[in-house]
């Protein structure tokens, strides 16, 4: 992916140069702190403190463990940045209103996000022991695998080519950097959505409700780009089993669908709503001990 060897110090830069993009800046840092590390934190040093689901399926055992896709696993937030300052290099300062809208949009999906994670928080079965792995460690020590469901890589850089795409259609359609830019972008949100999954951070069960958020917080994002990216999932992964592949598909596409069909039933329930009933029904099916099959994979020591 070219998006890759573009150096994060021109986005930075481009960052800090103007005062409300720094302002912006800010907003984002602030939001991964609340919304995402301190409730998990919280839940580390107070257990209990939330209900935690438990999310797995027989399939995710069908997925090959990578440990070589730890550092794809990490470009999400990356991949986002790169993208601000590629779309500037391409489109001058016409783009910096939009590069703005980009970084508040992220600061919304933070919010998304913890609007779920701070009232029920998810966690799978599927983590391997840790390899002898600097990214691995990193993972470990920084994220305490409690916020699975919605899954901020996937919301990430769907939104991220979504929104690219939204920008450079508009400004200049033809393009030939652009269209590369774009064609990275949604190759790169494949690749780095497979990559959770593959490393073992993630299970089946948690990208279909993120892509029903997703599509519920920009209407743009709809069914048929859903059934686009997961059409295309996996056409890369190291899985030789073409019915096996089908068979992922078919599942995220059942849990996106699900959850789209539970919130035409409820029109007064937002999409954070509808996820947070989910994850409690897992939670209530624990509490009564019924069996959802769950993976049978090593977990990792001391750990989810």
């Amino acid at each position: 992916m070219d998006t890759e060897r573009v150096g994060l110090g021109s986005s930075v830069r481009l960052i800090l140069r103007h005062g409300r993009l720094r302002r912006r800046g800010i907003l984002i840092f602030k939001a991964a702190l609340r919304e995402f590390f301190l409730p998990q934190f919280q839940s580390r040093l107070l257990p209990g403190l939330r209900p935690v689901a438990v999310v797995t399926h027989p399939l995710d055992d069908r997925l090959p463990f990578d440990p070589n896709l730890f550092r794809r696993y990490l470009s999400y937030f990356t991949m986002w940045l790169k993208t601000l300052g590629r779309l500037y290099r391409i489109c001058g300062k016409p783009v910096l209103k939009d590069i703005e809208g980009m970084m508040r949009d992220l600061v919304l999906l933070y919010r998304a996000s913890g609007s779920v994670y701070r009232r029920c928080q998810s966690t799978t079965t599927t983590r391997r022991a840790a390899p002898a792995n600097p990214y691995f460690l990193l993972i470990a020590v920084f994220d305490p695998h409690l916020h699975c469901i919605p899954s901020l890589h996937v919301l990430t850089v769907c939104y991220n080519y979504l929104r690219a795409r939204e920008i450079l259609t508009r400004i200049d359609p033809e393009d030939a950097s652009g269209s590369r830019l774009l064609a990275e972008t949604y190759r790169a949100a494949l690749r780095i959505t497979e990559a959770i999954l593959l490393v073992k951070q993630h299970s089946l069960l948690d990208i279909g409700p993120s892509l029903f958020l997703l599509s519920s917080l920009f209407p743009a994002y709809d069914d048929r780009e859903v059934r686009r990216f997961v059409s295309e999932l996996f056409a890369e992964a190291p899985i030789p089993d073409p019915a096996t592949v089908v068979r992922f598909r078919e599942l995220i596409l059942e849990s996106y669908r699900g959850l789209l069909a539970r919130q035409q039933e409820r029109a007064d329930w937002g999409p954070a709503t509808v996820i947070l009933e989910y994850l409690r029904g897992l939670v209530r099916s624990r509490r009564r001990g019924e069996r959802r099959e769950p993976s049978r994979l090593p977990r990792r020591p001391g750990g989810s």
